[in-house]
Order: C-alpha cells, then sequence, then structure tokens
C-alpha cells in the first residue's frame, strides 16, 4: 500500500468495549444473585410469631358470684362459701310444746280436762268463759272475729288455747260454718283449706273438729288433715261427733299425738242436765285417772261450771289442761 493512498480509518476492536459490558454484567449476576439469595431466605425461613403484649391478670368479676350455698337460720337465707362448714339449725320447737299451759301442781291421782268449744262467734258469752278459775282448754272458731286478741285475753286467764276446725256433718242441713273441710275435695284444697283456717293466727296447741261426723268418717281424707297437723306439731282432739271416727288411726298412722274426748257436758243445755254429765265425767277421770269433758259456752254450763270447779279439789280431782292429759295417757301407751 503506496503512503500517496488516501487512509482507511481503523477498525475499533471488538474487544475495546467488552470491560464495560463485563462489569455492567457482573454487577447485574451480583444483585440477582443478592436478590435470590434473599427470596430463598425468606422462603425458607420460618414464619416469625408476633409479639404478644403482656396483659394484667383480669380481676374477678363482682357480677359472678363465688360457688355458694344457701343456708338457712333465723335471721333468713344467708350465703356461705362451699369450703365453710355447714351451719346446723335447731329444729324449732312444735306449737304442741310451745303453747302449752303448764299443769297446776297435784298430787291427785285423776285428772279433768274441760273443753269449751265453738269459742268467740258469741263474745260476751266467750268473756264469761274466760272468767272462769282455770286452767280451762277454750278451743276457738277458727273463723271467729279478732282471734290474736281472744288468744290473748283467754292466755292471761291461764287458759290453753285450741283451733275448733269445721268439718263437714252427716246431716246436710247442718251449716258447719266457713272454712269447712269437706268430703269432695281433694287433697290440694284440704291443705288450702286447713292453711286459710289455721295460718293467720297462732297461739294453739292443737285442733279438734266442730262437727265433722262426715268427714271424720273418711280415712283417705283424714290422713291429709294429720300431715297437715304433723308438719304444724299440733296434736289432735278427736271431739267423738260420730263413734266410728277414724281421726284417732290417722293420727296414730301420721304420728300426730291425740287424745278422745270421753264426755260431752251440755248435749241438754240445762243446769241439772249438764251437772249429771259433770258427775259422769268425775266417775270417769277416777276410773281411768283422766277424762276430757267437751261443752259450749252456754248460760247453762258456765253457771254449772261455776258451781262445780271450784269443787274438785276436795274431791281429788285436779283441773289440767288438755295437754296434760295427752302427757299423762302418752305415757302409759305402750312403746
Amino acid at each position: 500500500m503506496s503512503e500517496n493512498q488516501p487512509k482507511s480509518p481503523k477498525k475499533r476492536s471488538a474487544f475495546s468495549a467488552r470491560p464495560i459490558f463485563l462489569v455492567a454484567g457482573a454487577v447485574a449476576l451480583i444483585g440477582f444473585g443478592l436478590i435470590s439469595g434473599a427470596a430463598l431466605d425468606l422462603a425458607t425461613r420460618p414464619p416469625k410469631q408476633e409479639a404478644r403484649p403482656v396483659l394484667p391478670a383480669p380481676k374477678p368479676s363482682h357480677n359472678v358470684p363465688p360457688p355458694h350455698i344457701e343456708v338457712q337460720t333465723d335471721a333468713g337465707p344467708q350465703e356461705a362459701s362451699i369450703f365453710d362448714a355447714p351451719v346446723k339449725r335447731e329444729p324449732a320447737k312444735p306449737a304442741l310444746a310451745v303453747n302449752a299451759v303448764p299443769a297446776p301442781a297435784t298430787d291427785a291421782k285423776a285428772v279433768i280436762a274441760i273443753v269449751i268449744d265453738d269459742m268467740g262467734l258469741d263474745r260476751p258469752r266467750a268473756q264469761k268463759m274466760i272468767g272462769l278459775a282455770g286452767p280451762l282448754t277454750l278451743s276457738l272458731m277458727t273463723y271467729a272475729d279478732n282471734l290474736p286478741g281472744l288468744v290473748e285475753q283467754a292466755r292471761k286467764g291461764g287458759h290453753e288455747i285450741m283451733a275448733h276446725l269445721p268439718m263437714e256433718p252427716m246431716d246436710a242441713n247442718e251449716n258447719p260454718g266457713k272454712g269447712a273441710l269437706k268430703v269432695n275435695m281433694d287433697d290440694a284444697t284440704i291443705r288450702k283449706t286447713i292453711a286459710a283456717d289455721l295460718d293467720n293466727w297462732s297461739g294453739y296447741v292443737g285442733v279438734n273438729n266442730h262437727m265433722g261426723s262426715k268427714f271424720t268418717k273418711d280415712r283417705a281424707r283424714m290422713g291429709v288433715v294429720m300431715e297437715e297437723l304433723k308438719a304444724r306439731g299440733l296434736l289432735w282432739l278427736d271431739s267423738k261427733t260420730i263413734a266410728d271416727s277414724t281421726g284417732p288411726s290417722a293420727a296414730k298412722w301420721a304420728g300426730v299425738p291425740y287424745v278422745e274426748r270421753d264426755v260431752f257436758i251440755d248435749n241438754v243445755e240445762s243446769v241439772d242436765a249438764v251437772n249429771a254429765q259433770l258427775e259422769l265425767l268425775a266417775v270417769a277421770a277416777k276410773t281411768n285417772g283422766s277424762a276430757i269433758g267437751i261443752g259450749h259456752p252456754h248460760d247453762a254450763t258456765y253457771a254449772a261450771l261455776q258451781a262445780w270447779l271450784p269443787q274438785l279439789k276436795a274431791r281429788g280431782i285436779a283441773l289440767v289442761p288438755v295437754t296434760e292429759i295427752l302427757k299423762r295417757r302418752s305415757s302409759k301407751t305402750p312403746g
């Protein structure tokens, strides 16, 4: 090639630009590696647990009481922890024991109780009977007015109190009065009626029947009556308005203390007739050790008793409340 020929331009070497690309590629490879490594690390790393704040222990709620049992005490229901020792309650004394009138001290071997039924309907005559020297046993009609007031007066006079519970008689023309128990009543009605008759007043030791010649023959219904008397701690005095009364057997079945009438003293309302019956009562007391007579607040009965009662001590007979008769007869009962 002569010097006079024009110079052709020089060709750039293919390797002159390679270092730049090599550096850029290396950087790209490194970056890709870092990214891939980070991705792989994230993919294989176990998930990180989220930190939970530590909360204070919850305070016990006042709306949710601790386990408890109800303990019955004289002050009413109270709450006690199940971990407490059980609280024992002494059983209440039965009404028979609470309301009994103490018998007068006597060495007499024969005792008499005089029960005056139908008290409270005729107030003036009731007041006269309360005025007699006691202790008489006064059986107040369950539907008489102001029974608490009458009970208070009678007890101040030294007399024992019973509830005179009306029951259905054989004679449909006879009216036993408000709150009477009848043989067509079911058990629930009998219980409800007894509650209405007895639960609004107190002070009595037991119950005897007013009329009831039909009702007391019904053993099943008398059993319900005795269950109610048992629950109330009362005695049963069978007036024996009919000879085959089931009252005594029902009372024995239910575990109710009971006694039976020996003599009606005033079926005939005259002083002479009442005196004759009182003498029969005295003979029964002398023979058996005790006797129960039932009368009513009639004028003749009041007059006869007013003269007869003061003579008893000289005859070796003591006048006692009906609970004393129960005590003496129970002590003689086998078992």
